[in-house]
């Protein structure tokens, strides 16, 4: 099976999403989820080694595709090791509908132990903004830059998009329940709540990209009592975008993009050894997307 459109099999581009560079390469994408795909990537961008921000780059990423203000959000001493790290760029416009603001957190990131720490709990907790339980980790992340994010957001005007990748993509369904947005972009989200949690969010445009083997996307199991939010977009092993092709389809597929994987990338120096981690780099999901 071949495709035009590009795959990353590097270790790299899975953890370190922006040494790659070379952001919205070609302009403003012409979807919102080509525009959060690439936000989802441009928010992992810190000044190694440190964890905090690269304010710099990133303003001037978002000024490039028109995006005039760039407000950031972070953990008390996120720069040194640990903590959540969000970023809010605006674009005005004269109409409500070219007004645009995107709400975009960062996810795990593989040298941060406090990320680690929140991705590996299980334990289901009460969420008192909203009924049933979420994960107690993700809600931990968000709860540490949600006092000054909250009066932020609730200003937005125009059409707001909340999105995220990994750990990023938990916290930004998270916060739909403090605030709804005009939409939710997740890439390779893992499952953020039980079913009571994820009946209140019924209602709202939610667009949940699942990369083909993304391991990811099936953690927390479902016996611990998890629900995924809303009916996947998968991208499949040919990288087309399918809505909720079914789980025969989607089992089957990924039996095939893993053979393959191993076939062609598994055994190459730098390379992850398993398509379902390659899967999970944010770049795999700007391509399918763009």
């Amino acid at each position: 099976m071949t495709s035009t459109i590009p795959y990353s099999a590097q270790k790299d581009d899975l953890f370190f999403p922006v040494r790659r560079g070379d952001f919205f390469a070609s302009g403003l994408p012409r979807s919102d989820s080509g525009l959060c795909a690439e936000m989802s990537r441009l928010v992992y961008a810190r000044k190694e080694p440190e964890f905090g921000f690269d304010k710099e780059v990133i303003a001037r990423v978002v000024a490039n595709i028109g995006f005039e203000n760039c407000l950031f959000f972070e953990s008390d001493n996120a720069s040194e090791q640990d903590g959540t790290h969000c970023f809010v760029a605006t674009r005005s416009g004269p109409s409500p509908s070219e007004r645009i603001a995107v709400v975009a957190f960062r996810g795990t990131d593989a040298q941060d132990p406090r990320d680690l720490e929140d991705d590996a709990e299980f334990l289901l907790k009460p969420w008192g903004r909203t009924k049933g339980n979420v994960n107690a980790g993700f809600l931990s992340g968000l709860l540490d830059v949600l006092p000054a994010l909250e009066p932020q957001i609730a200003l937005l005007n125009g059409r707001v998009l909340y999105t995220g990748h990994s750990l990023g993509a938990a916290m930004a369904t998270l916060l739909v329940s403090v605030r709804a947005p005009s939409a939710l972009y997740t890439y390779g989200s893992p499952r953020v709540g039980d079913a009571d949690f994820v009946a209140t969010l019924r209602g709202v445009d939610n667009h949940r990209y699942v990369d083909c083997a993304d391991v990811v996307t099936r953690v927390p199991p479902e016996g611990f009592d998890y629900q995924h939010f809303g009916d996947p977009y998968y991208i499949g092993f040919d990288r087309m975008v399918r809505f909720n092709p079914g789980d025969l389809f989607m089992q089957r597929d990924r039996l095939a993009a893993s053979l393959n994987y191993t076939v062609k990338y598994s055994w190459r120096w730098g390379d992850n050894w398993l398509r379902s981690l390659a899967d999970h780099a944010p770049i795999n999901y700007v391509w399918a997307l763009e």
